[in-house]
C-alpha cells in the first residue's frame, strides 16, 4: 500500500498534471481508494468529509477521491468548480501534515456550503456533481493545484 506523502515534499506543492490515461486513472483511484479505507476511525469522528488528491500518495496527476458516505466514495478526474455559494470558515486538518496528535494543525479556512463541480469518471466521461454542506472538495482540489491548507487558512490548534 502507498504511503500518505507529508510536509515538506515538494510533490505537494506543485501543479498536477491533467489525466488523458484514464487506465492509469484507474489504477490511481484504487491506491487511493485504499489509501482511504486504511485510515483509522479515530480520525473520522472529528472530520466525516474526508477526502485524497492523487499527489499525497505519490501521483502527479488531477484525481481525488471523496468519501460521500457509509461506504460510499466517488472518483473525480480533472476537477474543476464552476460555481459556488453561501461562503463559510470551517475547521481544517490534512494527512499530509506531520502532526503527533489527531486534534493538532487544525486551520480556519473559507470554504462555501454549496459547490458545482465538473469531472470526468474513470471512463473518461463527463459529469457535473453539486455538493452541499462543508466536504472535502476544496481541500483536494487545493492539493491538486499545489496549494496547502497552511498557505491559506488561519491556525486554530
Amino acid at each position: 500500500m502507498r504511503e500518505i506523502i507529508k510536509e515538506p515534499n515538494e510533490i505537494l506543492h506543485k501543479k498536477c498534471e491533467p489525466v488523458v490515461d484514464f487506465e492509469e486513472a484507474r489504477k490511481i483511484a484504487g491506491d487511493l481508494l485504499q489509501v482511504m479505507k486504511s485510515i483509522p476511525v479515530k480520525f473520522l469522528i472529528w472530520n466525516r468529509w474526508i477526502g485524497f488528491a492523487a499527489n499525497q500518495i505519490g501521483y502527479s496527476k488531477r484525481i481525488i477521491a471523496l468519501k460521500r458516505g457509509k461506504n460510499k466514495y466517488e472518483i473525480l478526474v480533472n476537477p474543476v468548480i464552476v460555481e459556488k455559494r453561501f461562503p463559510s470558515l470551517q475547521p481544517e486538518s490534512c494527512f499530509s501534515l506531520n502532526r503527533k496528535r489527531l486534534l493538532q494543525r487544525f486551520y480556519l479556512v473559507k470554504r462555501y456550503l454549496w459547490t458545482k463541480v465538473k469531472y470526468q469518471d474513470l471512463e473518461g466521461q463527463p459529469h457535473e456533481i453539486v455538493l452541499k454542506g462543508p466536504n472535502a472538495i476544496y481541500q483536494e482540489i487545493d492539493h491538486i493545484n499545489g496549494v496547502m491548507i497552511p498557505e491559506i487558512g488561519f491556525r486554530i490548534l
